[in-house]
């Protein structure tokens, strides 16, 4: 019985490579050759599971060239997958952890054109409470840590393109300063996150990193915002770390549920909310 469970499950981890594979191919499909070399595992063992795969409707192949790709019943389980746990739900662990650490406000942000999109916080439990940002507000790029964090994990290209496009954006009191920009941007690029532009509430301060998808480009950025004497060292690299440490796990998280991971998909993921 042992031996027949260990195989069973040798052939359900076989299985899973070969969709994954598959799924890495994207568009253009996987042939029988392209698999085995991406899974290691032997020709015939593949052919065979790729019999079961095509059958049960899991993968569909082209008659022409052999190429196999998702089945529409797999590409309707990871829709499900999908809208089960949307960007919301899997950073939502991440900032409440964070918010626990710190004890202070901790947000979630997504571009939106040359905007930063507030689409969620969670207040900490420190007494004095700096919470500038609601559900919902948005900020210029560049105009806040988490804006700024967002802005600097673009490509350089889209950074000049939106700065341009911010010169002339102005929200309330809040207006980009295409003159300092540059240098935050440096800056943060640099140290890996970002620190909050003088634009800020006097005697409030944050930090802001960028949370990355496909291709190396920011999808969202976690931030806090407490009050300034709350951010000396050793306290600030602590922070730094522990926003870090959570925005790359919110990465894999969201480059598992979908290798192709990019600004799409979070405004995909936040239609409703948006």
């Amino acid at each position: 019985m042992k031996q027949e469970t260990a195989d069973g499950v040798r052939s359900v981890e076989r299985a899973a490579s070969i969709i994954q594979a598959v799924a890495d191919a994207g568009e253009a499909g996987a042939r029988l050759t392209d698999i085995a070399i991406k899974t290691g595992m032997s020709k015939t063992t593949i052919h065979r599971l790729l019999g079961t795969l095509v059958k049960v409707g899991w993968l569909d192949q082209e008659d022409k060239s052999s190429t196999f790709y998702l089945g529409l019943p797999l590409v309707a389980i990871g829709n499900t997958a999908s809208d089960r746990h949307g960007l919301l739900d899997l950073a939502a662990p991440h900032l409440k952890r964070l918010a626990e650490l710190t004890g202070d406000t901790v947000y979630l942000a997504v571009r939106m054109g040359s905007q930063a999109l507030c689409v969620d916080r969670v207040i900490g439990n420190f007494p004095i409470r700096t919470a500038t940002l609601r559900i919902g507000d948005r900020r210029p790029l560049g105009t806040c840590p988490g804006s700024l964090a967002l802005l600097a994990g673009q490509p350089q290209d889209l950074i000049e393109e939106l700065m341009l496009s911010a010169s002339h954006l102005q929200i309330g009191s809040l207006k980009v300063d295409t003159v300092g920009l540059p240098r935050l941007i440096a800056q943060s690029r640099a140290s890996g996150y970002s620190m909050s532009p003088e634009v800020l509430v006097p005697g409030a301060d944050g930090l802001g990193v960028p949370v990355m998808g496909a291709g190396g480009s920011a999808v969202a950025a976690l931030s806090l915002e407490t009050v300034d004497s709350r951010l000396s060292e050793p306290r600030r690299t602590q922070l730094v770390e522990w926003l870090q440490r959570e925005a790359a796990e919110l990465s894999e998280n969201l480059l598992r549920l979908s290798p192709g991971f990019s600004q799409r998909e979070v405004h995909r993921m936040l239609a409703d909310a948006i």
